[in-house]
């Protein structure tokens, strides 16, 4: 695609985009994107990637209906900007948050732009990264401007998975020198677990039984990787009985959630940042659960001031995320890349997708 050669040429650019085709199933096709908006822009798109909760839309959630684009993390060049658009210009490299405030309700004057009551939950995630390109809604309040010298691999991971994994620790309100238990190493548990170093953990447990994943949990900060299987027995043995200050729960499973309850010290936090999809609820085990115990859940922080302060992080050299990235997908190739995630085979963790 060429976006610049087509935007306001009279007729809306088509570009290759993925889609739910179906329940489990994706492809490509091609979509009209119409001129942006007074206050939006249009990005071509750079890097893109599959988060876990695309597949629970794809493979699980069947409101979520064929034909929409797919894609809420993406990179990319500024093509185009409506008229009321001030700090972005075209030529900018930018990441896009991958919820979208209003800038202007309360809740986003308040910091809190992933709560808009403008753009209200779920209608506020970005859809459509996975795309050769996508409008950014609201441009000056959900997109950020790249730092010279950081990679596109290294920028992407503010949109999403950095910002919920490092709000899993923030959320649970973590002091250095404390303990932390993370549940599941996926990319966003992974996140979590660099989070945890970042933040100063004292000691940190990642629960995984994939070898690939248990390796990056280490690479990313990880004192030790123990099996899901018993974890509970074991994080207390590793805690001398006393069981971890912060359980973090990062697959969106019951059993995890469970497990993360019956991991806690007394006066302990469990902070979710799993996606349950299709679970229209979860138990709460009486056995050790009302001790004091505190439960958040996070959703993802998002807004150019979270964007500039996670690749911050990243272009000081303070945290380094880019080892996730193990496989390279064109965009044209992206069902294998889905079909690949899913099945969590050959070591994947995170994909790299290119137009």
């Amino acid at each position: 695609m060429q976006p610049s050669d087509r935007v306001y040429a009279g007729a809306m650019p088509i570009v290759k985009s993925c889609i739910k085709q179906g329940r489990g199933q994706v492809a490509i096709a091609d979509i009209a994107i119409a001129d942006p908006a007074p206050a939006d822009a249009l990005i071509r798109t750079t890097l893109t990637t599959i988060c876990g909760s695309d597949l629970s839309l794809v493979d699980v959630i069947d409101a979520m209906p064929a034909g929409i684009p797919q894609g809420h993390e993406a990179v990319g060049v500024i093509e185009a900007v409506g008229s009321d658009v001030q700090r972005i210009k075209p030529g900018d490299r930018v990441v896009a948050s991958c919820v979208t405030g209003c800038g202007t309700c309360t809740l986003c004057v308040g910091g809190e732009l992933q709560l808009c009551s403008t753009f209200f939950a779920p209608l506020n995630v970005l859809f459509g990264c996975q795309s050769e390109a996508f409008i950014g809604r609201v441009a000056d309040t959900n997109l950020a401007v790249i730092p010279d010298g950081m990679t596109d691999r290294q920028a992407i991971f503010a949109a999403d998975i950095m910002s919920t994994g490092f709000a899993a620790i923030e959320r649970g309100r973590l002091k250095r020198g404390q303990t932390v238990a993370i549940f599941a190493q996926g990319p966003v548990g992974l996140c979590a677990t660099a989070a945890a170093k970042y933040y100063g953990a004292g000691h940190i447990i990642a629960v995984e039984s994939v070898p690939a994943r248990a390796a990056m949990a280490r690479r990313m900060g990880a004192d030790e990787v123990i099996s899901p299987e018993g974890a509970p027995d074991k994080i207390r043995e590793l805690t001398h009985g006393l069981g971890v200050d912060l359980a973090v729960e990062a697959l969106g499973k019951a059993a995890t959630f469970d497990a993360c309850l019956l991991s806690i010290r007394m006066g302990g936090t469990v902070s979710v940042v799993g996606v349950f999809a299709g679970q229209d609820a979860l138990r709460l085990p009486i056995s050790n659960t009302f001790y004091h115990h505190t439960i958040v859940t996070s959703y993802c922080p998002g807004g150019t001031a979270r964007l500039e302060q996670l690749m911050g992080i990243m272009a000081r050299g303070e945290v380094d995320l880019t080892p996730l990235f193990t496989h390279d997908f064109r965009l044209a190739d992206i069902a294998n890349a889905y079909d690949l995630f899913r099945r969590r085979e050959d070591g994947v963790i995170k994909v790299a997708i290119t137009p």
